[in-house]
């Protein structure tokens, strides 16, 4: 079969050039819509690695918060600890109280021939009067209260001639000290002041 081209030169060279120009637009376009969707995978895949880490982040954040309860649970633990402690030593503190201070100096008289008349306690500070029949009784009665747990810086302010009780002389003493609460530890006897030196005996006077 015999064809007849009766398009004319020019037009035939305008029309493979058109041919030629779709040809490459296509394959423009292909590679094109390759990297689009190359790219599209792209980011895709690190869209879902950056909801992975912050869902990794999420669970971290849960977590930290589950310890920080755990922290302020504790803590407030501790408080109320502390707090039963510091109760349980004011009880302890109470302990040493008047009577139990009482009952303590009373253990400390080293015998029969010195006793007390009187006794007070301001906050810690203690005074004791009373009286004697040897100036040496005095002497160690204050040692007896220096080796206690509960007494320090037992100090004697006075030492003097009273009137007789049952016709026998007697001295009068005055003395003071501080009281050491229990659950303290009592303070150290060597790094307190000595004690003031007790007066020279008074010689009773003889009797008619």
């Amino acid at each position: 079969m015999i064809r007849i081209n009766l398009l004319p030169a020019g037009e035939e060279k305008h029309l493979a050039s058109a041919r030629v120009f779709l040809i490459f637009s296509a394959v423009m376009l292909a590679i094109l819509l390759a990297i689009i969707f190359a790219n599209s995978q792209v980011l895709a895949e690190r869209e879902r690695e950056s909801k992975e880490r912050l869902d990794e982040a999420d669970r971290e954040i849960a977590n930290l918060k589950q310890i920080i309860g755990k922290i302020n649970e504790l803590k407030e633990k501790k408080v109320k600890l502390q707090e039963k402690i510091n109760m349980i030593i004011k009880l302890q503190e109470a302990n040493i109280g008047p009577v139990r201070v009482l009952d303590e100096v009373s253990l400390k008289l080293p015998s029969t021939k010195i006793w007390i008349e009187k006794m007070g306690l301001s906050g810690t500070r203690m005074q004791i009067d009373g009286k004697t029949l040897e100036n040496q009784e005095v002497a160690n009665f204050m040692k007896q209260l220096e080796s206690s747990m509960f007494f320090t810086k037992v100090d004697l302010q006075r030492v003097q001639r009273n009137t007789a009780v049952n016709s026998v002389p007697v001295l009068s003493y005055n003395m003071t000290g501080e009281v050491v609460l229990t659950g303290k530890q009592a303070t150290d006897v060597a790094a307190q002041p000595a004690p003031a030196p007790a007066p020279t005996a008074v010689q009773p006077a003889k009797q008619p």
